[in-house]
């Protein structure tokens, strides 16, 4: 039975392949897996050591399970990091994707309405190269030294 696979694998440009780690495939599939995981375990923990707070477990006595948020913020930290940069690729292709045309754009723009200031300043300046030339010609050996 074949696979029915909606998302052809991406072609790596030989720029990109160079900069890659040899098990960069491999990694990103751990971070992705590992990051929401630490982060589930971080939200459960906090979930039961703020019940265990709220619960005022037998009567007066201080919470037993408080220890589990010190547990918890860290597991939170590290899943958040791990799932970061498990989707980083994924986030920076769709960022390109959402700001390349909004750039083509407002070049394009540039382009167009700053044309007759880049003519101006083009022909300012060939008209500067060709009164230097003329004055070079009208008066030999100067600036010559």
């Amino acid at each position: 039975m074949p696979e029915n696979n909606s998302n052809p694998p991406r072609q790596v440009s030989p720029e990109l392949k160079r900069l890659q780690q040899p098990g960069q495939s491999s990694i990103r599939t751990v971070l992705r897996i590992a990051g929401p995981l630490f982060l589930l375990a971080g939200v459960v923990c906090l979930i039961i050591a703020i019940a265990g707070i709220f619960s005022g477990s037998n009567g007066f006595g201080p919470p037993r399970l408080f220890w589990l948020a010190f547990v918890g913020i860290p597991l939170l930290f590290v899943g958040t990091v791990l799932t970061m940069y498990g989707f980083m690729g994924a986030v920076a292709r769709f960022a390109a994707g959402e700001v390349a045309p909004v750039a083509a754009d407002s070049a394009k723009y540039v382009a167009v309405e700053t044309k007759g200031a880049v003519e101006t300043v083009a022909k300012a300046a060939a008209k500067g190269v060709v009164e230097g030339i003329d004055a070079g010609r009208r008066e030999p050996g100067q600036g010559k030294e």
